[in-house]
Order: structure tokens, then C-alpha cells, then sequence
């Protein structure tokens, strides 16, 4: 079930990632004392009185923001938010005075249709509120006093949104059934990736490095399935990492892939994979996520160039990944896409998937006749059989009489096995050592 959206809008550094955050009670949003923190359309989802609404979380409004500029690209994804909004939520500073800036985008939201709230914010005290008073002249008859900060006010502006909203009671949302991150390093295409795969400009795209800060989370329904997509600032080695911001955006990334149940990490494909890009593939592994290697900007590279040939110089350099999928798009262009879902569907069916006991120990035992367990220090090691104790990813146990004499080695040559008899690719596959 679709949620009834409201837009929260307003210039640069007024709170609106703050009441962002009090809203859905959780800090998804990056909030910093510079302006223009926030760039793409934020969602979350809030509930007040039994009722389920999504809140949108906007850049600051620049309302004469040059061409070709951020500011008018994060101006544009304001906009679009203002369209598929029920409900828009103004927010100023009350402790700074009406700016002309906000009168500017005053006139603009009193052209539109969709009803508005005005949320005067950074009134923290009763004696504040007179501060309200020169807000009334941009002619929203709807004004609350609020601080997102403390969450003063708070109610009343959800009370007043339930008066201008007609919307039942019990009225959740739809559950996704895969969380997919976009991971890689910035400006391989992550965000024009994301735009690509939804048909529309989602997120803020711009050849300035870093564009994304917040992770940006999507709802996608493709068939039966419902995919949330997580678009995710870009991830350059520590030494590089600059300021406390991008700092933040970084750890909100890798946070954001130890809950996702696949990644697609991306590289740009005429530079080819680096030993970072490798990295975020290591860490992706680390935490038992599936993944796909997805070559970005493949209309750049040498005409001719195949990608079974790339693939193999990648993986020659990088063996412990051989197992990932790889993908060649043109997300600027919107090449690939379908192939990509196709590839999604595929990776995130073998992440969930359950072998049988009986096919499970039939292969396991051909692979034991084959290459038993060595010996160690003149000790014999032996497993007995073999069980799947869960998926997401596939994890298996494997009974044995010394289990600490069990080599990495051994564990990898069962682990080609499974794959070669298995329908794992994309998926790692975990092991738990248990004596017997």
C-alpha cells in the first residue's frame, strides 16, 4: 500500500533534516551546521495516531541557483518531491527572520496546488513564539511553531497534518523482500546507476566528486518481488577521506551494506577495478552479503573489448572473488538495466537458497572420495557429513573429529565444489566447524 507523502522543503540550514529525523524518529539524515548538507530526496516513514505516512527530506532551496550548478540540481529534486507530494511541510528559521530567499519560494509553493504547512522551527520556548509573527505575511494559513531539535510542537504539526490529510487507520507499508546497497568508489556512476534503474531522476547527479551524502533509500516493485535500493556516498581510501562530513557519509555507507542483502558495487570501467574497488568487494564478503561486480561507463571503454576477457584480468588479480557475477552497463545511457534485474533476481534467489540433506552429503561425498582431508602433524582428520544450518547467506556445518585441524585450504576446495554442483554464484558461502 502507498503512503500518503509529505514534502519537507525550505532554503539551506533552516532544521529540515532535523524534524526529518524527529519525524521518523531515527537519524537517517546527516545533520551539520553548513549549509547544504542534505542534497537527494530523503524518504523514511512515520506513524502518529495509527496512521502511516512517508516523509520526504529535501537540499536546501536555492531559488536563483545557476545552470549546470549543484545547488539547481538540488533545487530540481526539491521540485520533484513538491509533485509527488500530498502534503508540503514549509520549514524556516524562526530565530532568523524571513529572508528573501523564502519569500521567493513563498510565491512558488502559493502557485501550487497541494496544501501547505508552514513550520516555523528553532522555537524552543513559549516566549519564542512571538518570533512567528513575521512568517504570517507569506499567507500560509497553516503555521506551527516547532523545534525539531527538542521536538516542541511536534505533535501539533502531526496533529494538523491528520486535519488536512483524510488517512485510515492501520494503513502500513508494504515490506521490501531484498535491500540492495550501491556501493563503490565516488563518481563511478552510483547515483546515474540508481536513476537508470528506476526510469526517472531519483537522485542528484553532478561531476563533483561526492555528490551523495546520505544513503538514499528507494522502494522499487518488479513483479511479486519489492526491491529497496540504497544509493550510497562514495567510499575512498581512509587516507583520503576529507572532513567530518564525508567521514560520516562513509561510515553511513558501510553501515547501510551490513543491512542489505545484496550489493552491487560499482567501477568505473574504463579506469578498471582498483585495489579499492576490491576492497569494498572484500568488506561486502566480510559480512556475508551477495554481490554483483557491476562495470559502469562500459561505452567508454575500446570497442571490442569483451567482458569474459575482463572479467578474467580482474579475477586473476583478485581469485578469492571469482565467485561474483560481473555486468557491463551504460547506466548514463540506460543500457543494461534489464539484464542487471535479471542478474539481481538470479544473485538474490542463490543468497536465500537451501540445499537438501540428502543432495547436500551425496556431493559432499564425492568430493571427500575424491580429495580426503590431510592429515596434520601425523593426526587424522576426518568430516563426517555435512548440513545446512541457514541461508542469506548459505551456511553449512560440517562434522568433524578435529575441527581446529581443518585447513582454509580444504574448506576453499569444498567451497568450488558446492559452486560447481550448486546454484551459489554471487552468494558466499559460510562454514562452522563442529566436533563429533
Amino acid at each position: 500500500m502507498e503512503l500518503p507523502k509529505i514534502a519537507i522543503v525550505g532554503v539551506p540550514n533552516v532544521g529540515k533534516s532535523t524534524l526529518f529525523n524527529r519525524l521518523i524518529g531515527r537519524k537517517q539524515a546527516i545533520v551539520d551546521d553548513i549549509p547544504g548538507v542534505t542534497r537527494d530526496r530523503q524518504y523514511g516513514v512515520t506513524d502518529w495516531e495509527g496512521r502511516y505516512l512517508t516523509v520526504i527530506d529535501t537540499g536546501g532551496f536555492v531559488p536563483e541557483a545557476a545552470q549546470d550548478s549543484l545547488e539547481k540540481n538540488v533545487k530540481e529534486q526539491a521540485l520533484l518531491a513538491l509533485e509527488e507530494a500530498d502534503l508540503v511541510c514549509f520549514v524556516v528559521n524562526g530565530r532568523q527572520g524571513l529572508t528573501p530567499a523564502e519569500e521567493s519560494l513563498g510565491r512558488i509553493l502559493r502557485k501550487q496546488t497541494k496544501p501547505v504547512i508552514l513550520a516555523v522551527n528553532k522555537i524552543d520556548s513559549v516566549d519564542q513564539e512571538r518570533l512567528i509573527a513575521e512568517f504570517y505575511k507569506l499567507g500560509f494559513p497553516n503555521t506551527v511553531a516547532v523545534s525539531a531539535e527538542t521536538s516542541r510542537g511536534i505533535s501539533d504539526l502531526l496533529d494538523k497534518v491528520l486535519q488536512i490529510l483524510p488517512i485510515p487507520a492501520g494503513n502500513e507499508e508494504t515490506k521490501s523482500d531484498l535491500k540492495l546497497a550501491i556501493l563503490g568508489r565516488p563518481n563511478v556512476g552510483k547515483s546515474t546507476l540508481l536513476n537508470a534503474m528506476l526510469g526517472e531522476e531519483r537522485a542528484v547527479v553532478h561531476h563533483e566528486a561526492g555528490t551523495t551524502r546520505d544513503p538514499l533509500n528507494i522502494r522499487l516493485q518488479r513483479g511479486a518481488r519489492v526491491l529497496e535500493i540504497v544509493d550510497t556516498a562514495g567510499i575512498r581510501r581512509k587516507a583520503q577521506t576529507e572532513g567530518k562530513l564525508e567521514k560520516v557519509s562513509v561510515m553511513k555507507a558501510l553501515k547501510t551494506a551490513e543491512k542489505s542483502n545484496l550489493i552491487l558495487c560499482v567501477v568505473d570501467a574504463k579506469e578498471g577495478v582498483t585495489a579499492q574497488d576490491a576492497k569494498v568487494l572484500g568488506y561486502a564478503e566480510e559480512r556475508g552479503r551477495g554481490m554483483i561486480l557491476v562495470l559502469n561507463k562500459w561505452d567508454l571503454v575500446p570497442s571490442g573489448t569483451k567482458i569474459k576477457d575482463y572479467k578474467k584480468a580482474v579475477f586473476q588479480k583478485y581469485k578469492r572473488l571469482d565467485y561474483v557475477p560481473v555486468i557491463a552497463v551504460s547506466a548514463k545511457h540506460r543500457r543494461g538495466m534489464k539484464p542487471l534485474f535479471d542478474l539481481i533476481d538470479k544473485v538474490a534467489d542463490n543468497f536465500q537458497r537451501r540445499v537438501g540433506t540428502g543432495a547436500l552429503n551425496r556431493v559432499f561425498q564425492k568430493a571427500l572420495d575424491r580429495q580426503p582431508v590431510p592429515t596434520q602433524s601425523g593426526q587424522n582428520v576426518q568430516i563426517y557429513y555435512a548440513t545446512q544450518s541457514g541461508y542469506s547467506p548459505p551456511t553449512f556445518v560440517l562434522f568433524c573429529n578435529r575441527p581446529k585441524l581443518v585447513k582454509e585450504s580444504y574448506l576453499r576446495y569444498l567451497e568450488r565444489v558446492f559452486r560447481e554442483n550448486f546454484a551459489f554464484e554471487g552468494a558466499p558461502i559460510r562454514w562452522l566447524l563442529r566436533k563429533k
